[in-house]
């Protein structure tokens, strides 16, 4: 019964069936006194044609400067000048093919970063796997050895399907009798 509440409760999620929180009749009866912060894409233009860029990349002086002005020529600007990243509806169905061209503003660069930070996780957890694994484990905890840390790497790379098989053969987690507490205290008494 759980798994088919995660399921339906994710099947609705993709698919942006959960309850809208407020509707825009209602946020505009609480907030008369504030500005509309709602932001619509197409309000923004091709910085090389917005005014005020141009207003800002005329006063460049450095070929630095003026090549990071050609860079973000080709980005999305605002009414200010300034260019905006797009992060488009990614979770409605076929959201990610509408707003197709700006994948890397954010969306490639967050899959980048989450990978090598696995990358990083996974190669320390298996270094002291295979570190507890040898006859002189506490030493090297202290003393890193080369060769085990070029194995644990290698398996750090292949951390997205090795995670899978090991969810997947409930090797991933640790049994809750394995796991040490603290015995239950009575924190009433104690002032704060």
């Amino acid at each position: 019964m759980r798994r088919l509440f995660a399921i339906l409760l994710s099947v609705f999620l993709v698919f942006g069936l959960a309850p809208i929180a407020a509707n825009a009749a209602q946020g505009a009866a609480l907030n008369p006194d504030r500005a509309d912060t709602t932001f619509v894409a197409n309000g923004l233009t091709t910085c090389s044609e917005n005014a005020r860029f141009q207003e800002r990349a005329s006063l460049a002086s450095t070929p630095k400067d003026i090549a990071r002005f050609e860079r973000y020529g080709k980005a999305s600007c605002g009414d200010e000048g300034l260019p905006h990243l797009i992060i488009g509806p990614t979770i409605e169905p076929f959201g990610a093919l509408s707003m197709r061209g700006h994948e890397g503003d954010v969306l490639i660069p967050a899959h980048i970063f989450v990978f090598v930070a696995g990358i990083i996780g996974w190669s320390g957890r298996e270094y002291l796997k295979l570190a507890r694994a040898s006859k002189d484990s506490a030493d090297k905890e202290i003393f890193i050895d080369s060769d085990l840390l070029k194995t644990a790497l290698i398996k750090g790379a292949q951390w997205p399907f090795a995670a899978n098989k090991e969810g997947r053969g409930g090797e991933l987690r640790e049994s809750n009798k394995n796991i040490t507490t603290s015995p239950e205290s009575d924190y009433s008494n104690v002032p704060f």
